[in-house]
């Protein structure tokens, strides 16, 4: 009978396996190995690394081709704003990490829905689970013939858990990572400015350098036919050889410009393309705006209130408001770590699932309720909620300090745009200066008084002179908008913001311009009016006579990078009235804005009653190799002082006071003398 019953069980068995059914630990272990050896990181080959790096280079070259931009015709500032903005690397990433960070936030606001939970479990084993049983009445163990546990069993459950404190936590977690979203946008939202304003810098700097490159080479093409006509008079003995090499010397030195033009022309180039994302290899030109428009479109310093910018500044700025939303995601951690103290409370439903044949039921359903509380847990949590706090008064400070940088940007912003206007004007008044002078060595050679040298010379000073001029533009324009980023303003939005925009017409008189002759001492003066006195002679506005002098002389009414007599490019002279139009007022007259005025000092280098002394102190200062000292920002005053009659005056204008201080104890210890002018002062 006993024999019956195992042949029995062990026929059960049988047929409730199949034969197949011993296989499937074999194909489960194969499994596992198969999913490790998957799993594990093997250093590639060497032909595996240099093929993975040729197919990663095609893949890169092929995702910085440009699509859907037509580089056939000319690119405007605009165009390469809104390149830039599409296709710049950075902004990409920045891109893909605010697309990550929205995907954390969902993931967040997932983690609150309750935990539902399914799991099953097969298990079969060798042996039945049977076990004695203990009489207590004959405190004896006695062999039990029966099991409820059959060798092989199933399981399945269906769970149903919600945490308060985890679903809390997620909640509070979810509003941070919003939060952080937030910052990544307002911070691409910066980057993208600064973007803006290093592709307007390039753009600029690129067009003013193709300018200056046709404008060098109409002035070689005269210099290489002037060198012709003194190879000629060599020749028939009417010049020295000297005359000659000096030409030569000229026409090198004009090469070597150009090739500096050509090497800041290609540097400029390459950095707007990298600015834009593009490939170095795409060919595009630039279209090359009038330049009178938009200088006449920038504002006045008088018209700049400080107030208002630092105002707009601290309601406007991408970063401030990321400083905000810092101290609010500090302050949701601490709201973290403040429920982190209380102890977790569980709510949970489940349908479970028995196989085991046994059983009376093999379905039942049970719900209840848990707590659970890590006492010595809690110093810790203290510890982190105290911390926290102190995260928030940091987050507070540094939003502070922040604020405080604002301030200051913006009034560094302002005083350098104030500086690059001055600069601009004392670098334009000497263009016209030496347009005027290059005038008048033309008038003396076609009288006989003044060698064909001599005008080369004078052609090589005017030519010094406009690319210094068109440098400070673009300075200016660079400026400008650097203020407009410092306020918070978007490069492209800087012309009609009423902020950083012109008010009251712009700095452009649109007066005519004229050109003015002292009666006195031959000084012409381009302008609408002439100047109140001679910078020459110190002649009176009554001695100048308005001057028309040759047609091809007169200035180019498109104001762009236009010409002047035989196609030199330049931009409309309007010397001080550009920049320095405003209501008389008793500080008209000073070399510094308004807005710069109280914060600029001059460098008085000698004062002379003669040219000669001039000469001589300005030639002390070009051979001593002073490092601080720019003789471009060099200027000479005439002024008429009683009992002294007319005084030269040699003066660095446009410094600040730690310039100043460095130039004189630079001149203190080449052993000259030096005058220091502060701000209001009553030699200014």
């Amino acid at each position: 009978m006993v024999k019956k019953k195992k042949v029995f069980g062990a026929g059960n068995g049988l047929k409730r396996f199949p034969a197949w059914w011993k296989d499937i630990p074999k194909f489960f272990l194969l499994f596992c190995i198969a999913l490790f050896l998957a799993g594990c990181a093997s250093m590639p080959t060497e032909n595996e690394i240099v093929t993975g790096r040729e197919e990663a280079a095609k893949q890169d070259l092929l995702v910085i081709r440009p699509v859907g931009i037509n580089f056939e015709a000319p690119l405007t500032l605009e165009d390469c704003i809104q390149i830039g903005l599409r296709n710049n690397l950075k902004l990409r990433v920045a891109d893909f990490d605010k697309e990550i960070a929205s995907k954390e936030t969902l993931a967040e606001k997932l983690r609150m829905l309750p935990g539902l939970t399914i799991d099953g479990r097969y298990e079969y084993r060798d042996k039945l689970r049977k076990s004695d049983v203990y009489n207590w009445k004959t405190d004896q163990d006695q062999p039990d013939y029966t099991v409820s546990e059959l060798k092989d069993s199933g399981r399945a459950n269906l769970s149903l858990t919600w945490n308060v404190i985890d679903t809390v936590l997620a909640y509070v977690r979810s509003g941070r990572s919003e939060m952080r979203e937030h910052v990544l946008e307002k911070r691409r939202h910066r980057q993208a400015q600064f973007l803006a304003l290093d592709i307007t810098e390039a753009y600029w700097q690129a067009a003013a350098v193709e300018d200056a490159l046709d404008y060098v080479h109409t002035v070689e093409r005269k210099l290489k036919v002037l060198k012709r006509n003194i190879d000629s008079a060599v020749k028939l003995r009417a010049l020295d050889i000297m005359s000659a090499k000096e030409a030569e010397m000229r026409l090198k030195e004009l090469e070597l410009t150009i090739r500096k033009l050509q090497a800041r022309l290609s540097k400029a180039r390459l950095n707007l393309s990298e600015y834009m994302g593009l490939n170095q290899n795409v060919e595009f030109t630039l279209y090359r705006a009038p330049i009178k428009p938009v200088v006449a479109a920038l504002p006045h310093t008088r018209d700049l209130d400080i107030d208002r910018l630092e105002e707009y500044a601290l309601t406007h700025r991408p970063d401030l408001f990321e400083t905000d939303m810092n101290v609010r995601m500090q302050k949701q951690a601490a709201k973290e770590a403040f429920w982190k103290l209380f102890p977790g409370v569980n709510f949970f439903a489940a349908s479970h699932y028995d196989a085991n044949r046994l059983l009376l039921s093999n379905t039942w359903n049970s719900v209840g309720a848990g707590i659970g509380w890590n006492l010595l847990d809690l110093p810790s949590r203290i510890v982190e909620l105290q911390a926290s706090g102190k995260g928030v008064n940091m987050a507070e400070t540094q939003r502070l300090m922040l604020t405080v940088g604002v301030i200051t940007q913006v009034h560094i912003a302002l005083l350098d745009y104030a500086i690059k206007v001055d600069r601009f004007r004392l670098l334009e008044d000497t263009y016209v200066l030496s347009a005027d002078l290059l005038d008048m060595a033309k008038e003396k050679k076609a009288v006989g008084k003044l060698p064909a040298l001599a005008v080369t010379q004078r052609h090589l000073e005017e030519m010094a002179a406009k690319l210094r001029r068109d440098e400070a533009v673009v300075d200016l324009i660079v400026a400008h908008k650097q203020l407009c980023v410092a306020v918070g303003i978007d490069p492209l939005d800087c012309d009609s913001s009423g902020i950083c925009g012109a008010r009251s017409g712009g700095m452009a008189d649109t007066s005519p311009l004229k050109r003015w002759k002292c009666t006195e001492c031959g000084y012409i003066h381009t302008g609408p009016r002439p100047p109140d006195t001679c910078p020459i002679c110190g002649a009176s506005r009554s001695q100048f006579i308005e001057y028309s002098g040759e047609k091809d002389e007169l200035i180019d009414d498109v104001g762009n990078w236009g010409s002047r007599g035989g196609g030199e490019p330049i931009v409309r002279s309007e010397s001080a009235d550009i920049l320095s139009r405003s209501a008389p007022s008793p500080l008209s007259d000073r070399f510094a804005s308004d807005a710069s005025d109280s914060f600029l000092w001059k460098l008085q280098v000698g004062a002379f009653s003669k040219q000669e002394g001039v000469a001589k102190r300005i030639a002390q200062i070009k051979n001593a190799e002073l490092r601080l000292l720019d003789p471009r920002d060099m200027e000479i005053e005439t002024k008429r002082v009683s009992g002294l009659g007319l005084i030269n005056r040699v003066r660095f204008k446009g410094l600040t006071q730690a310039d100043a201080k460095n130039m004189s104890n630079e001149l203190r210890r080449k052993g000259m003398e030096y005058w220091i002018i502060p701000p209001h002062s009553a030699h200014w």
